[in-house]
């Protein structure tokens, strides 16, 4: 059973990851939200293990995640970036979220790791 059983993600209409992945079932609850008051509505009814947010298409949506962090600094938060958005990793990166680049293809492998992602080990 992973150890993260609840998702926020942040998603846009024209987003290259599929909200219909397979291993999205990994998770026993995944909401999707694809505007800043629908983030923002869910985030403050719900507590999630994570929030998972595409900055390919909408890289605004930094601001949002930020807004999260401040709300709760111990919340979880990914933000997945295409390749060619790798100038984007370090000011992600600096604002306390994990970002990291990733192709459409690698999107299911990458749930996985997410979901038993531990905030307590150190990865280096």
């Amino acid at each position: 059973m992973p150890r993260n059983n609840s998702m926020l993600f942040m998603i846009d209409t024209r987003s290259k990851f599929s909200t219909k992945a397979k291993n999205l079932e990994i998770f026993s609850t995944v909401d999707f939200a694809t505007n800043k008051d629908e983030v923002l509505e869910l985030f403050e009814k719900n507590k999630y293990d994570i929030v998972l947010s595409d900055l390919s298409i909408e890289a605004e949506q930094a601001g949002v995640l930020k807004q999260l962090k401040d709300m709760d600094d111990n919340q979880i938060i990914f933000a997945i970036l295409d390749p060619k958005d790798r100038v984007k990793l370090y000011g992600i990166a600096d604002m306390g979220i994990n970002a990291f680049e990733l192709l459409p293809t690698q999107f299911n492998q990458a749930l996985e790791m997410i979901a038993e992602f531990d905030p307590e080990i150190n990865y280096q």
